[in-house]
């Protein structure tokens, strides 16, 4: 029995190719609502194919109905007593750093994960506009989530944790996936 090994290797490299593509579409559109569902966690995911942002996410003064320039996928939820929120991010960046010489552009994907670790983040700058009181529902902590998210200083892939005003990340470039989530969780919880 002879075995093929240019068209093994060829196998390989195909099913290998296919999973870097749809592994983070299966976590987006499958993994992620069903691991939310359980948690009684908000969940919400899109398709490939939506046009990244130019810029990063929202102002904070989104709200949940509302998704975010190039949100690919996002979490909302309660871990370990603790208010929650994820974000997958695709971001247009140019090929060249010379604004003259356009030479393309290319998408960029960067997630963040927080956890709230005051009762009033940024020392309740948002609770005006948001007119609500932080009770512990996630979701009144939503606009203070974006605006965090929305100023990580993304460094490298690797995880990048920053804490301030009441709030607590780790960030990568890349894509969000079940471990990263769940390990992310497990970080800014265990340094609480």
């Amino acid at each position: 029995m002879a075995v093929d090994v240019g068209a093994v290797a060829g196998l390989v490299l195909v099913v290998g190719l296919l999973w870097a593509v749809l592994s983070p579409v299966v976590f987006r559109l499958l993994v992620l609502p069903a691991f939310a569902r359980r948690r009684g966690w908000r969940a919400r995911g899109r398709p490939v194919g939506y046009e990244p942002a130019g810029d990063l996410p929202g102002d904070g003064s989104q709200g949940w109905e509302t998704p975010l320039p190039g949100m690919m996928c996002e979490f909302l939820g309660t871990y370990r007593g603790r208010p929650v929120h994820g974000i997958e991010v695709s971001v247009k960046r140019r090929h060249s750093h010379d604004p003259l010489r356009q030479r393309g552009k290319y998408v960029r994907y960067y997630s963040v994960v927080t956890m709230a670790v005051s009762d009033r983040p940024f020392q309740g700058f948002n609770a005006g506009r948001r007119g609500t009181v932080v009770n512990g529902d996630p979701i009144a902590f939503y606009p203070d989530f974006v605006e965090w998210a929305r100023n990580r200083k993304l460094l490298d892939t690797g995880d990048v944790v920053q804490e301030d005003a009441g709030m607590r990340s780790v960030s990568w470039f890349g894509h969000l996936s079940r471990r990263r989530m769940t390990g992310a969780l497990d970080k800014l919880a265990g340094t609480s």
